[in-house]
């Protein structure tokens, strides 16, 4: 089971959030993928994820500027398929624009969380996020 899957293409968030992780108190399993298309071929189990099925994360926390396809596409068909359609989606983005946050809701994100500025303060974030999401949060799958 991986506990979460985090679709990031800047290199840096992708390195602050692993070494973040890496020092939380109980073992996080998880995967960074860097492009939309690979996502969504995680997610619908599809190109090079169609033989081995990749195990569903108990969270997908995404970033909406992506290349290939943007955050709000990979929601859009995460809730389009059954495999995903209850999978918790948390955007983890930059923008604070009213319209991405209304956006993502519509399209049925859980939640969205805007970056903090600080390694310290994405730090905390993550952890509170990990503590309600991948321990308080009960999840049906399917």
């Amino acid at each position: 089971m991986l506990d979460l899957l985090y679709v990031e293409d800047n290199p840096d968030d992708a390195d602050v959030f692993g070494r973040v992780i890496r020092k939380m108190e109980k073992t996080i399993s998880y995967k960074v993928i860097n492009v939309g298309s690979e996502a969504l071929d995680y997610l619908s189990a599809e190109g090079k994820y169609e033989t081995e099925t990749a195990p569903l994360p108990k969270l997908l926390l995404l970033d909406l500027d992506l290349s290939e396809y943007s955050g709000f596409d990979i929601i859009e068909r995460a809730r389009s398929l059954s495999r995903t359609r209850l999978l918790p989606i948390v955007v983890f983005s930059t923008s604070d624009n009213p319209q991405d946050i209304s956006q993502s809701f519509q399209l049925g994100a859980n939640a969205y969380v805007v970056k903090p500025g600080t390694y310290q303060s994405i730090g905390q974030l993550l952890r509170r996020l990990c503590d309600f999401w991948l321990i308080d949060n009960n999840v049906v799958n399917g």
